[in-house]
């Protein structure tokens, strides 16, 4: 799902205005990001796979026999295991798995220390597992901040197969 511009830039000028980025937030990143290259590392030894769920290989196993807009809702973030398009830049847990987005999840994690009121993440109900659309690192940081759940935007698909 397309983000309209005038969403984007409502973050952009949140995040923005946060003034310089915290050195707490560039602190938590680094120990995100060598989190999940311990993580990876071990789940590479152990055979397992630390990959977030992919929402195209889902839906291409299923029917979608409906959809529709559930609306705001408090998600636990644990149940927060997929992505629409981004399952290769986050482990399973939501650790960023590059520093390519570096920028942008400090800012975030600045805004949210500070206690900038961000716009819900959006989110795809499938059965009991949400996808992310959009927000992905609002909902890296939150874990990172050990929050337990997320505002969101949800939709629903029902499916059989």
């Amino acid at each position: 799902m397309f983000q309209p511009i005038a969403l984007q830039n409502d973050i952009t000028r949140r995040l923005d205005s946060t003034g310089t980025n915290s050195p707490r937030a560039h602190r938590l990143f680094d120990r995100a990001l060598n989190t999940a290259r311990v993580r990876r590392l071990w789940a590479t030894l152990s055979a397992r796979s630390r990959r977030l769920l992919d929402l195209a290989t889902v839906e291409a196993g299923v029917t979608i026999t409906g959809r529709h807009v559930a609306g705001a809702q408090i998600v636990p973030l644990d149940a927060i295991r997929g992505s629409l398009d981004r399952a290769g830049d986050f482990d399973c847990e939501f650790y960023p798995l590059n520093e390519h987005s570096a920028n942008r999840w400090i800012r975030v994690a600045t805004a949210m220390l500070r206690d900038v009121t961000l716009p819900p993440v959006e989110l795809i109900r499938v059965g009991d597992v949400y996808f992310v659309v959009d927000g992905h690192h609002r909902i890296s940081v939150a874990r990172a901040l050990k929050h337990s759940h997320v505002d969101a935007i949800v939709t629903e698909w029902t499916v059989t197969g």
